[in-house]
């Protein structure tokens, strides 16, 4: 009888902590949890920077577009070939930065321009 409660016990812990683990993964995968950043154009100063070597960067300013609460497009007018790429869809943090690591060995340090 005893052995019965003890395996009922540990199912009910087992079953709580996974349950636990589960909405911790949920919050973790919403783009939006947070998110103060407004879908659509934005201003932002960039960085582009070649990992070859010597190192090369070139700043830049121009309009990054948001979705999600992510850089989703950056506006490349005018900007010489060797620093585009494409890149995936990259998470903003709070304070409006984006680093972005896109083909070719480039990154993108963008800084949202906030009003």
């Amino acid at each position: 009888m005893t052995l019965k409660i003890s395996l009922l016990i540990f199912l009910c812990l087992l079953g709580c902590s996974q349950l636990h683990a589960q909405k911790n993964q949920e919050q973790r995968k919403s783009p939006n949890f947070g998110c103060t950043f407004e879908d659509g154009p934005f201003p932002a100063n960039i960085i582009a920077i070649q990992s070859e070597k010597p190192l090369k960067s070139f700043p830049f300013s121009t309009v990054v577009d948001i979705q999600g609460c992510q850089v989703i497009h950056i506006s490349f007018d005018k900007i010489d070939k060797e620093f585009v790429a494409n890149f995936r869809p990259t998470d903003i943090d709070d304070s409006g930065n984006v680093l972005i690591r896109a083909e070719r060995g480039l990154r993108y340090e963008i800084h949202l321009i906030l009003p």
